[in-house]
């Protein structure tokens, strides 16, 4: 990463820590404002170092997060939960169509795959039919994210911190839906949080990375 990209990083996790900390204090003026603030630095990071379409997917990924954020947060975790879930939808697109065109031409990787595989399909036996009237967009918003974990394998020649954060993404959001619609999960909200942060910081991190990796690739074949 360059200078200001580590900066820019830095901040994010600075902001997404300080939010994580303050959740015990809730409801307090302004978490709304200082959740979604990482994810808009991940996009500015995104859009920065990747020409092109790839750039515009992934800060679209990235900004729709920080909306998906901001409906949780202002709308008290359930009073924007539809609004939250079609902004993480686009997230998941997004970032879907992103990880394809980075993968072009790479093979598909099945067996670091698996775990979302079955972790998917348990989902969609158990938690789907929970979800009642939001039955359809549940299971096409798990298709969705499934989805995206799939295209991820496929972007690293092994898995590596954009693969964990992939992972670590579905089982954030799968949690949501476990919270809402199946089982109460304890401590929900920093739990939740917490893993989300996570996985979607490595994804950033993972994502800097393979870009820094594949220019050097490139600067010693030419």
């Amino acid at each position: 990463m360059t200078t200001a990209q580590r900066r820019i990083f830095l901040i994010a996790i600075v902001l997404g820590v300080a939010y994580i900390a303050a959740i015990p204090l809730q409801p307090w003026p302004g978490s709304w404002v200082l959740k979604p603030m990482p994810m808009l630095l991940y996009a500015v990071l995104m859009w920065r170092a990747f020409p092109g379409a790839v750039g515009r997917w992934l800060a679209l990924g990235y900004v729709a997060a920080a909306a998906g954020d901001f409906f949780l947060d202002y709308g008290h975790r359930d009073g924007l939960f539809r609004q939250a879930l079609l902004a993480f939808l686009v997230n998941q697109i997004a970032f879907l169509i992103a990880f394809a065109k980075l993968a072009a031409g790479s093979p598909w990787r099945w067996l670091r795959a698996l775990p979302a595989i079955a972790y998917g399909a348990v989902l969609a036996a158990w938690l789907v039919p929970k979800a009642g009237a939001l039955m359809l967009p549940v299971a096409v918003y798990l298709a969705c994210l499934l989805g995206m974990v799939l295209m991820a394998c496929r972007v690293e020649a092994a898995p590596r911190l954009l693969w964990l954060g992939a992972l670590l993404f579905l089982l954030a959001d799968s949690l949501i839906g476990v919270n809402k619609f199946a089982a109460p999960v304890p401590n929900a909200v920093l739990v939740i949080v917490s893993i989300y942060f996570a996985g979607q910081t490595l994804i950033a991190l993972g994502l800097l990375r393979h870009r820094a990796e594949a220019a050097a690739g490139r600067a010693a074949a030419g």
